[in-house]
């Protein structure tokens, strides 16, 4: 029998996606999908920004609209409300970054603080590391390469 952390109990928790993930698992990455579909089980709930689904489509990458909506459909959809925009810019400013050019990160970084702040263990899956770091801090924020 499995046994769970006391300290873990009752707690959410969150898997956020960035726009690479998304890509990979849009255009059949196994160990992403795996990730995704085996995050109910885990009591997980998978993540993304509205920005960050319009940075991942690429209708070059060859998945058919259908198939993008069916994945997207997996996936809760984090709207950029005041609070998310005013996490992200305090992120920025800690950071010392601009929003012309991580604006994009700092919301998916600020909806990983936004969940964390609420009580949720949160993992984000990232192809910019050393982005998410600066953004993350040190907020007690898992950071996994994608």
């Amino acid at each position: 029998m499995a046994r769970t952390s006391p300290g873990l109990l009752g707690k959410r928790r969150t898997l956020v996606l960035d726009s690479e993930a998304l890509s990979k698992a849009a255009r059949g990455d196994r160990e992403v999908r795996a990730m995704i579909r085996k995050a109910p089980n885990r009591q997980m709930r998978v993540v993304t920004s509205s920005l960050t689904t319009l940075e991942a489509w690429d209708p070059r990458a060859g998945v058919r609209q259908e198939t993008w909506a069916w994945f997207l459909a997996s996936v809760d959809i984090v709207h950029t409300d005041d609070e998310v925009i005013q996490t992200a810019r305090s992120l920025l400013k800690a950071a010392g970054l601009h929003g012309h050019k991580y604006a994009i990160d700092a919301v998916l970084a600020s909806i990983a603080v936004v969940a964390s702040r609420r009580g949720d263990l949160v993992n984000v899956l990232t192809s910019d590391l050393d982005d998410m770091k600066r953004l993350l801090g040190d907020h007690r924020i898992r950071i996994e390469a994608v």
